[in-house]
């Protein structure tokens, strides 16, 4: 890692001290102190509900802690709303993007803050500013288009570029890599250290992913139950204490040891996902059949894809953006029009018309989407697990809601779902959040479980859980489980078997994760492209 110039007189920066945020009595932040420098990258790392996201909203005005103080060069500020943090150069992105996907690059660029002459607009000048902004962060748009018509990974980069333009020291990233993969994740962290390296901004960046976060911070802060259980340079931080210091030393070792040995699941209470009640006839089918046969499947995104799941298998999807991954999974479940080739479930074909009508054949989708296309929420957690089965506890028109809540605590337990579960869920920790949609999914007794991104924004300790959960599906109760994940690691952690996507193609072939490495994985993409 190149040397930073780094203010280290203790005086200058983004201070944080005895930072106090508490809700109906509970603390989600107990005390936290965290310095930003100018000119540093800060990595913040830490569990679903540690107290992260409240903290980066303390830091950029969204909300007011009940104690502690923050202050810039040594000054005490009064935070009382995002503009005020603006006013005194601290920038956020947060993972959910704000730039309007409707307007042009331009208008997202200067939105609130146009360039007026004599009362109007001077169209030119800011056209000529957006340019000269994209030129110099190296944003690939034209300033005239409409925002909607590039990916995620460009907006990304340009709201981080807004964000430096209008006077920022210090810059906040919630998580800028979730919706990235490959060569775009790569392309935002050097962004990043660039950024910092050459024009003295601070910055505090919240990472999940421990690869990501030591590749481009100066120091490490890990935040535990909304204390700092660790903080120091990424040069002598060791990994391996951050994983045990906020997901336990059983996701250490997990996570951490070297080889991918099938240790079959772990039995201790704590982390074990215990027992899934099993999938209709999922026990009738012999060994080796194929649950999920497709053949020569096509849509408007796919061109011609075939592989096989098995029972008792994790079967992995690999590929880059816009490989068809996530298509082929929409069409599986009725979300996308097949317009040729054939699917068969257990030897029948099967082609259903809606989600609905596959999930009673035994097929069950999670979504990528969990804010757009998972969780309802304004409901509480038990309702959102039991939205797909409530004909299940309907009685004469009337609901059992005293069943309705046993099975719903049933498939919360089974996956450790921490939080107020009466409670509407979008109070729930992201982490959470994802929890609750997998115990949606189990609780329709899949025969076949399709997971896009199953893991996408929740931390280490999470992910680990997930994956344990995944594999005892899998190896100890048959179900055939299929996971999309942009995550290399992830597919090769948690798949026996992988097959790769290019340009809505996939021949089938299938290869065991054990003889994969990373880099077999992405040049199996990149020759296929």
């Amino acid at each position: 890692m190149a040397d930073r110039t780094v203010d280290d007189t203790g005086q200058g920066g983004l201070r944080a001290t005895g930072i106090v945020k508490r809700y109906a009595g509970v603390p989600a932040l107990a005390g936290v102190d965290l310095t930003v420098r100018p000119g540093e990258v800060v990595g913040l790392v830490g569990h679903n509900g540690a107290g992260k996201s409240t903290l980066l909203k303390c830091l950029s005005g969204a909300v007011r802690p009940d104690e502690g103080t923050i202050e810039v060069d040594g000054v005490p500020l009064a935070l009382t709303g995002p503009a005020a943090a603006l006013a005194a150069g601290i920038s956020t992105v947060y993972q959910e993007l704000s730039l309007l996907p409707n307007l042009t690059v331009t208008q997202n660029v200067f939105l609130g803050d146009e360039i007026r002459r004599f009362g109007q607009l001077s169209r030119d000048r800011m056209r000529r500013a957006a340019r000269e902004l994209v030129e110099r962060f190296d944003v690939q748009v034209d300033v005239d288009r409409r925002l909607g018509d590039y990916p995620v990974a460009t907006r990304q980069l340009l709201e981080i570029a807004i964000a430096t333009q209008r006077g920022s020291r210090f810059l906040l990233l919630d998580e800028p890599t979730t919706s990235l993969e490959g060569e775009q994740v790569v392309r935002l962290l050097d962004t990043v250290g660039e950024l910092a390296r050459t024009t003295g901004i601070g910055v505090l960046l919240v990472d999940h992913k421990l690869d990501e976060l030591y590749q481009v911070a100066d120091t490490v802060v890990a935040l535990v139950d909304g204390r700092v259980r660790i903080a120091g340079s990424a040069r002598t931080v060791d990994r391996a204490d951050v994983v045990r210091a906020i997901a336990g030393e059983e996701a250490a070792v997990h996570l951490l040891q070297e080889g991918r040995a099938d240790e079959g699941t772990p039995t201790d209470p704590a982390g074990a996902p215990g027992h899934v009640p099993a999938p209709s006839a999922a026990s009738d089918r012999p060994d080796g059949t194929v649950a999920l046969q497709v053949d020569h499947l096509a849509t408007a995104a796919l061109r011609d894809v075939s592989l096989s799941a098995r029972p008792g298998r994790v079967l992995g999807l690999y590929g880059l953006i816009g490989s068809g991954r996530t298509e082929l999974l929409r069409a599986l479940v009725g979300l996308d029009t097949v317009q040729g080739g054939t699917v068969r479930l257990d030897g029948r074909e099967f082609r259903p018309r809606n989600p609905a009508q596959a999930a009673r054949a035994g097929l069950v989708y999670l979504t990528e989407e969990r804010k757009t296309d998972g969780i309802v929420p304004g409901l509480d957690s038990a309702t959102n697990v039991v939205l797909p089965i409530l004909h299940r506890f309907s009685r004469l028109g009337l609901l059992d809601k005293r069943a309705l809540g046993r099975t719903a605590t049933e498939y919360m337990d089974l996956l450790h779902v921490r939080g107020n579960r009466a409670a509407p869920v979008v109070s729930l920790s992201g982490g959470n959040q994802q929890k609750v949609l997998l115990a949606r999914a189990l609780a329709q007794r899949p025969r076949v479980l399709l997971l896009d991104e199953p893991t996408k924004g929740v931390d280490i300790g999470v992910k680990s859980e997930i994956h344990r959960l995944l594999k005892d599906l899998a190896h100890r109760q048959g179900m055939t489980v299929v996971v999309v994940s942009s995550e290399e690691e992830e597919i090769l952690d948690v798949a026996d078997d992988v097959v790769t996507f290019s340009s809505g193609r996939c021949d089938g072939r299938t290869r065991p994760a054990a003889e994969l490495s990373v880099v077999d994985l992405r040049q199996a993409a990149w020759d296929a492209a």
